[in-house]
């Protein structure tokens, strides 16, 4: 029986030659919690037969050949907190962007009341944009995600929040504290499930999900880098996020519009006019936002949306900047009877090229 996370494990036992069990008795029992399915490969896979978040589908645990087990180790300790930051002034523009487009999408009647299932990702604009919904009119909310994080929570407690499907606990110290505290009122109406459920396709994609999630920055054309800067260096997997933006319903990326660099408060910007890396393309990208503003990217040509990521989502330090490049590449690329997407390649990372040199994305001119 897993404990505050299911993940990998069922392959794990699945295919390790030694297992050792860990049973620890500080926590409260997990027998309930999960929804656990076994390992198949094609062409033997089954249809992931789940209409609602809350529809169960597997077993409460993993089946084990007890001739793996070496060993069982008894503990007795707390789960391990995971450190998140106070929501700062661009977590609460960015959640406030996004609620009103809600709203929005509500009255219009693209989207119902309670809204769709919602899924997060990790971090503390994520945690911000969950919990601007406290103050938001909606009301019997479903969350299906990756990660339960603190705000899932203070959603419980404020009766807004009906079912969580997750496939691991991802709480502060002092949000773990709160779980065990009053674990048969957060746990009643939470299903942890493995990642191979929580991000396959066929879920995602039937039950509508309402994705958002943070990424290093985007470009004028909507591509998403989540996972390398600079081109070159890691700064984390791309995690979920690609299994969740390429089949929601709607696919939301949100970030701050700059980042400060050691010689710029505003060194960084995190709208550019190509990405040095793609993990999300521009075909899987309904809205982009950062606390400038929202840009609403369905049924935009890719120059259409070019102009409106840059209205909408640009820093002020860095909108004529980005709007010079894109008129300039504009009138190159017509010369040229190629300008779907314009670009001007040997000039389109020289923003980087500042940044290394001078610290700052800032550009006097692009000559």
């Amino acid at each position: 029986m897993p404990t505050l996370a299911v993940g990998i494990i069922a392959e794990i036992v699945e295919r390790a030659d030694k297992i050792i069990i860990e049973i620890n008795s500080k926590i409260p029992s997990l027998e309930g919690l999960h929804d656990c399915v076994g390992v198949t490969l094609p062409p033997n896979k089954q249809v992931y037969n789940i209409l609602s978040v809350k529809d169960r589908i597997g077993t409460t645990s993993i089946p084990c050949n007890p001739d793996k087990i070496v060993a069982i180790v008894e503990s007795y300790r707390d789960p391990v907190g995971r450190p998140l930051g106070a929501p700062d002034g661009n977590s609460v523009l960015i959640a406030n962007h996004i609620i009103d487009f809600l709203q929005f999408e509500v009255k219009n009647g693209r989207l119902p009341k309670n809204l769709l299932p919602l899924q997060s990702g990790v971090g503390s604009i994520a945690n911000a944009v969950i919990g601007g919904l406290l103050t938001s009119p909606f009301e019997n909310l479903n969350v299906w995600t990756e990660v339960f994080q603190d705000n899932l929570l203070d959603m419980f407690d404020s009766g807004k929040l009906d079912y969580v499907t997750t496939a691991s606990f991802s709480l502060s110290d002092s949000g773990i504290k709160r779980l065990l505290a009053n674990w048969d009122k957060y746990t009643s109406r939470t299903l942890l499930r493995p990642i191979q459920i929580t991000n396959h396709a066929e879920p995602v994609r039937r039950l509508g999900l309402i994705s958002m999630n943070t990424p290093v920055e985007f470009d004028i054309y909507a591509h998403v880098n989540s996972s390398i800067v600079n081109g070159s260096r890691l700064l984390n997997g791309v995690g979920g996020s690609g299994d969740f933006m390429r089949n929601a319903y709607l696919s939301i990326m949100h970030t701050p519009s700059t980042r400060p660099s050691q010689a710029d408060l505003h060194g960084i910007s995190c709208v550019v006019p190509m990405v040095t890396h793609v993990d999300h393309t521009e075909h899987d990208m309904d809205v982009l936002v950062t606390e400038q503003g929202l840009a609403d990217l369905r049924g935009l040509s890719p120059r259409e949306r070019a102009l409106r990521i840059i209205d909408k989502c640009a820093h002020p330090e860095y909108k004529p900047l980005l709007q010079d490049y894109f008129h300039r590449a504009l009138k190159e690329c017509l010369a040229s009877n190629s300008a779907h997407e314009p670009h001007m390649l040997h000039k389109v990372f020289k923003m980087y090229r500042n940044l290394e040199e001078k610290g700052t994305m800032k550009l006097e001119n692009w000559d």
